[in-house]
């Protein structure tokens, strides 16, 4: 009787799940990425436009690959570096500093809890179909 609910997903969910297992998750995270990067490097240092990176790591949740989450979370911490680097002075350089190395301490926990997280239920999708 499992089985029969398993194999009783409503049509969204199933479509949902198409999704997330293609190509079109990983595509919707580069760009949103790489949009998130130009932003911050046309925007002056001080301007927090790198808390959109959650976003593409949230959505990494849901992707069926399983480093995913990893992936999101090293891009985004070279692409905030580069960001340091490139963006049009605005607050003095320390201050910046300080922000964004506080956002990277978060954003490294958040992706690590998340990954723990996915990690479980992958297990747990592979105990259920055996």
């Amino acid at each position: 009787m499992l089985s029969a609910k398993r194999s009783n997903k409503p049509p969204v969910i199933r479509k949902l799940g198409s999704l997330a297992s293609g190509p079109y998750i990983v595509i919707v995270d580069a760009l949103i990425m790489l949009v998130v990067y130009a932003i911050d490097i046309m925007t002056p240092l001080g301007v927090p436009v790198w808390l959109f990176y959650f976003i593409p790591l949230l959505l990494s949740f849901w992707s069926s690959r399983y480093y995913a989450i990893p992936t999101v979370c090293i891009v985004t911490l070279l692409f905030l570096l580069s960001g340091f680097i490139f963006s049009p002075q605005g607050v003095p350089v320390s201050k910046a500093l300080l922000s964004r190395f506080a956002f990277s301490l978060v954003f490294i926990s958040s992706s690590a809890m998340l990954w723990m997280i996915r990690r479980q239920q992958i297990r747990a999708e592979i105990l259920q179909q055996s």
